[in-house]
């Protein structure tokens, strides 16, 4: 089980056709800015719609154009974590990650906070505001925030690109962590191969909205498909 898709989407003259697959695995979209990354994480948690195509998560369809599916993105169940965090400001910690528990309520709604709130280290910030915590810290609510409504499947829009280099080396750690405990599929946008490097199962690479190479990183970085998957990767 894990995520299927093959989707076009033509938008302002940029044009997306892009289609493969993962299992329950951390797969990072690799690339560079403009080449179709976001929008495929949009594309799949419904906050827009692909021309034609189809994308099924862990066996559930949740779009197909022929056969005229189109889920609404709150029936997806999915985790997605924005790149600028997306946190309510006038929302304590606490009251933005069980922002993520529409419909629960009651005992359920106090453990879950109460186990996202250890799981990510944050039981002492509880009460503080996003505007008083660290960058690091608030992408741990994000996270939190993702997590607690226990998607399918979790989204990352480049989660580093705001920390500095010990933050991103905690967060690392904490994605692995989270995808082990939690045994879904996560998808990772990142500008970054040394990152990726280091996490990910799986790398699809983005060319100009088209996949120009899919493997682990170890046999991407060894046979690179062409010059620009090359020069992505900082090789000559």
């Amino acid at each position: 089980m894990g995520i299927e898709l093959k989707i076009s989407k033509q938008v302002k003259g940029f044009d997306l056709d892009a289609g493969w697959e993962a299992g329950r695995e951390l797969v990072a979209l690799f690339g560079r800015s403009g080449a179709g990354k976001t929008m495929t994480l949009k594309l799949i948690a419904g906050l827009m719609k692909p021309d034609r195509g189809h994308i099924r998560v862990n066996g559930e369809t949740h779009f197909d154009s022929g056969a005229r599916i189109d889920l609404k993105t709150r029936r997806r169940c999915l985790g997605y974590v924005f790149q600028n965090h997306a946190l309510l400001p006038h929302m304590s910690v606490g009251q933005n990650i069980a922002y993520g528990l529409a419909g629960v309520r009651g005992d359920e709604r106090r453990e879950r906070l109460a186990e996202m709130l250890s799981l990510f280290g944050l039981e002492g910030l509880k009460h503080s505001l996003p505007r008083d915590i660290s960058g690091g810290q608030q992408q741990r609510v994000a996270l939190a925030r993702a997590l607690i409504g226990r998607p399918r499947l979790l989204m990352l829009d480049e989660p580093f690109s705001a920390l500095d280099m010990p933050a991103r080396l905690e967060l690392r750690s904490v994605i692995r962590e989270v995808q082990s405990r939690f045994s879904i599929p996560v998808v990772l946008v990142t500008h970054s191969f040394s990152e990726l490097r280091e996490m990910a199962d799986r790398v699809i690479v983005y060319s100009r909205g088209r996949v120009a190479q899919a493997g682990s990183p170890a046999e991407i970085e060894a046979s690179p498909a062409g010059p620009e998957v090359a020069e992505l990767l900082g090789l000559e």
